[in-house]
């Protein structure tokens, strides 16, 4: 292989794709460098949700958008740590960007009956059309020399957004019918899709694709990064990159270290691929970047650790699965619940409430997922489906009170807890926490449920249980301008250094979370990259 470029990305998620893409569209030579084996990144295992107000589809529609209201739901999700310049240029070009991949041959659509989320209701939010997603496409489409595609444990394979709630949700799959899943097995869709589109496109326009080849560091020849090296088996090769390097390397969610350095909670599991190790941080950090943190970041959610006998645990998240789910709810060790379970968000936060006199420790941490027999009835848990017996570490019990006693919970007030709480999920209601009221919540549950596609009493033995752990996205990352330049931290651009996806921090909606917002900026930052670089 020739070892030298004109543009390299390192990271084969959605931000690192589509730079290369774009670079190898606009006439650069342009390379991949990815360390897996597979391709896909955090992209591979997500929804592949895209959010773009004013988009070309909703004009298509006749849905009625503009850049201006799509700014002003921006500004009400940052939480006061968004930065203008940064959102004005998000809202300008994130349309643009999806536009862009459109003409090179990427097929998008929008997601039917998904509104803003997760705030319906806030300033310049709207219903319908902002956020969308690849059409799926078939596996044959890519070749046979393509590299393999990372599998996601979160979304069936082949199913799209759509699919799930068209279906009935993702609550309902185990009743989904059986000539969809034939048809799903065939396809790409979800983030997995996003990837396989972009991957096909790198692939058609000559990119080069680099896998199991982990960067080990920058190279920096007259005060520029002037290419990358990179490790082989057991030798280092040195990849020239003359135009730019861009980092789309993703978090540091499996890395310790980071995680304790700059989460707020110091025991945070990863519910990311184990590739999310910081490697883009590392990488820039020794030359000098900004590292910045968003300290208040709603992308955490929770869920639970799945022994394996022989083999490290698995961590599986359940923010907006399970939990969202009815005939279950969620109770810290005093049998108290303290949220709405469905609705991550808010839920995460009360995990944040810190007890300073009694315990001195966070007030709601251990808590506890508890669900039915009913549940169980309806809804895979841990994937496991539900006409196959749930493992032994899921610990279960006749009674409530017995359930308390082994998770060590209050079992008085647990019984008090879920007498009130079936009074009222009985009638679809949750007066205390609003649990099963937002249009989102209730297309990711179950909404062929009689009741609520969220809320259902907890009243048939056996009962079960689960501990519940933390686990959050990224707050910190490489601090850019708004072309991606990644800044020193003495206030000037690395010369010929970009970044864009988790790596980089995500100040154009800075505290706040909107699927859709972390994918496409990547590719916005990634597509704004290559035009900055080609500007000298």
């Amino acid at each position: 292989m020739d070892p030298h470029f004109d543009w390299i990305a390192v990271g084969s998620g959605a931000s690192g794709l589509a730079s290369a893409l774009w670079a190898a569209h606009r006439g650069l030579k342009a390379i991949v460098i990815e360390k897996a084996p597979v391709v896909g990144g955090a992209t591979a295992y997500s929804y592949g949700g895209l959010w773009a107000p004013n988009n070309m589809l909703q004009r298509a529609a006749g849905i009625d958008d503009s850049d201006e209201h799509g700014l002003e739901y921006l500004r009400f999700l940052s939480g006061g740590f968004g930065e203008e310049e940064k959102m004005r240029m998000y809202v300008k070009e994130a349309a643009a960007t999806i536009e862009a991949f459109a003409q090179l041959g990427v097929s998008f659509r929008m997601i039917e009956g998904l509104p803003d989320h997760y705030f319906p209701g806030a300033p310049g939010s709207l219903g319908l059309g902002r956020t969308l997603e690849v059409v799926p496409l078939p596996k044959k489409a890519l070749p046979d020399s393509a590299p393999a595609l990372l599998e996601s444990p979160y979304m069936p394979g082949g199913v799209s957004w759509s699919d799930a709630i068209k279906w009935g949700g993702l609550g309902n799959r185990y009743s989904w019918a059986p000539e969809n899943l034939e048809h799903a097995a065939s396809v790409y869709a979800a983030g997995q899709g996003l990837v396989a589109w972009l991957l096909l496109k790198c692939i058609e326009k000559g990119v080069t694709l680099l896998t199991q080849s982990p960067a080990t560091r920058l190279l920096l020849e007259d005060g520029r990064i002037a290419g990358v090296e990179v490790r082989e088996g057991d030798r280092a090769q040195q990849i020239k990159g003359d135009c730019g390097i861009f980092l789309g390397t993703g978090g540091y969610e499996c890395n310790p270290e980071f995680v304790r350095a700059y989460q707020s909670f110091p025991n945070s599991a990863p519910h990311h691929p184990p590739t999310q190790k910081g490697d883009g941080l590392v990488l820039a950090g020794e030359l000098g970047a900004f590292i910045r943190n968003i300290p208040t970041s709603l992308s955490s959610m929770v869920g639970y650790w799945i022994p394996r006998p022989g083999d490290e645990p698995e961590f599986r998240s359940a923010g907006i699965q399970e939990l969202a789910y009815p005939h279950s709810i969620v109770v810290n060790s005093e049998g108290k619940r303290f949220g709405n379970e469905a609705f991550f968000q808010e839920f995460v936060v009360k995990l944040r409430e810190f007890d300073v006199v009694k315990k001195h420790r966070y007030a709601n941490i251990p808590f506890f997922l508890l669900f039915d027999s009913q549940f169980r009835e309806r809804y895979p848990f841990a994937n496991i489906p539900p006409e196959r017996p749930l493992p032994a570490w899921i610990q279960r019990a006749e009674s409530l009170a017995d359930l308390a006693r082994q998770l060590s919970i209050d079992a008085q007030q647990l019984q008090q807890t879920v007498a009130k709480f079936n009074d009222n999920a009985s009638a679809g209601l949750d007066p205390e926490f609003g649990r099963g009221q937002s249009l989102w919540i209730r297309k990711v549950g179950d909404t062929k449920h009689p009741i609520n596609p969220n809320l259902g009493p907890l009243s048939k033995a056996p009962f079960y249980g689960v501990e519940l752990t933390p686990t959050e996205s990224s707050s910190a990352g490489l601090y850019t301008d708004i072309h991606g330049r990644v800044m020193h931290l003495r206030g000037h651009a690395i010369a010929n250094l970009y970044a864009g996806g988790t790596v980089r921090i995500r100040t154009e909606y800075g505290a706040g979370y909107q699927a859709g917002l972390t994918l496409l900026g990547g590719m916005t930052f990634g597509r704004m990259a290559v035009e900055h670089a080609l500007r000298g």
